[in-house]
């Protein structure tokens, strides 16, 4: 899933822009609710042609897909599986690749191949912020976001970027952005190869951790201040086509390209042991997830060779027992 995810990428952004519509009015607008959640759909259609990315979820029923054409923002209603573009196309180049939902309403999207962070109030659809991450041939590919900065993974480079937050969660200037070299168990590929792609705290919210796709799929922990790396043992289980990854409490959910890997960590993110396997016949391709309520969402990539016609689909699929939660993050995880 992770080279295919890249490669869609690559075609994404040459086939150019699919819709044009507007940003909703109100994000947060009411809507008809089902009388448990035991109704609410377990497939959420998306947009024909949309190419989902990164998926978010927050507090409130909603998730958001990010379109790998052109860089929109889909808004699901969990309860009724109904939805709207909450921001616009932004045109050929723009992608949302990773994206992550603060406790502020805010998102953080990683823009892929444009090397753009940019950072949206989901209530607007509007973008508050925007941010040019390293040089030429930077590819930006997950966001995760701590209580004093978000950080944003680069695909083929061992760096991660560090856009800092202020005291009350005050965005910074564009020379405020920090680059943050790893170092450590890190092993980066040869040019051109992809490393790293999914970020996540840990569940104590004092570090990351950054899927790593060689050496049959790993899963690192980094020091947010200095970039060193542990490589976390994983108890026998191999990650090799790990993409997104979101944590629920202690419980790590990691997307892979025919199903979702469940590993349980201790606090500090340095030890974990497999807990099981998702699979469901729904998924294509999964290559994000989220977390509400009782249920993991599944962004599911699709086909290989994406169109503006193919038709996309996210899965609901039940959480595996849950865990205490952390509160030292500022990252929204249910």
């Amino acid at each position: 899933m992770s080279r295919r995810r890249l490669l869609g990428l690559g075609a994404a952004l040459g086939a150019g822009a699919a819709f044009a519509g507007p940003a909703a009015a109100n994000a947060w607008a009411a809507a008809p609710r089902p009388r448990g959640p035991g109704a609410w759909p377990v497939r959420i259609e998306l947009p024909t042609g949309f190419h989902p990315g990164g998926v978010a979820a927050g507090r409130l029923p909603y998730a958001y897909y990010g379109s790998l054409f052109g860089g929109e923002i889909y808004r699901a209603d969990l309860a009724t599986g109904r939805g709207e573009v909450i921001s616009p196309d932004l045109g050929e180049g723009n992608s949302a690749a990773g994206i992550a939902l603060d406790c502020r309403g805010r998102l953080f999207i990683s823009g892929a191949y444009s090397g753009l962070a940019r950072v949206m109030d989901v209530t607007t659809g509007r973008d508050l912020a925007s941010y040019r991450l390293g040089g030429e041939g930077t590819v930006v590919a997950d966001v995760a976001v701590l209580a004093d900065a978000a950080y944003v993974t680069d695909a083929f480079r061992p760096v991660l970027y560090r856009i800092p937050l202020g005291p009350r969660g005050e965005l910074p200037s564009a020379r405020q952005v920090e680059s943050v070299p790893l170092s450590g168990d890190w092993v980066q590929g040869a040019p051109g190869e992809v490393t790293a792609l999914g970020i996540s705290p840990t569940p104590d919210g004092r570090a990351l951790i950054v899927v790593h796709l060689l050496a049959g799929g790993a899963l690192m922990r980094v020091d947010p201040a200095t970039g060193a790396a542990l490589r976390i043992p994983l108890g026998g289980a191999v990650l090799p086509s790990g993409n997104g990854i979101r944590l629920d409490g202690t419980t790590a959910y990691v997307a892979q390209r025919d199903a979702v890997d469940v590993l349980r960590l201790d606090a500090a993110g340095t030890r974990a042991v497999p807990v099981t396997r998702i699979t469901d016949p729904d998924f294509d391709g999964p290559s994000a997830v989220a977390v509400h309520g009782d249920r993991l969402y599944v962004s599911n990539f699709g086909p290989t060779t994406p169109t503006h016609q193919t038709p996309y689909h996210s899965t609901a699929v039940p959480l595996v027992r849950r865990t205490h939660r952390s509160a030292h993050t500022q990252e929204e995880t249910a």
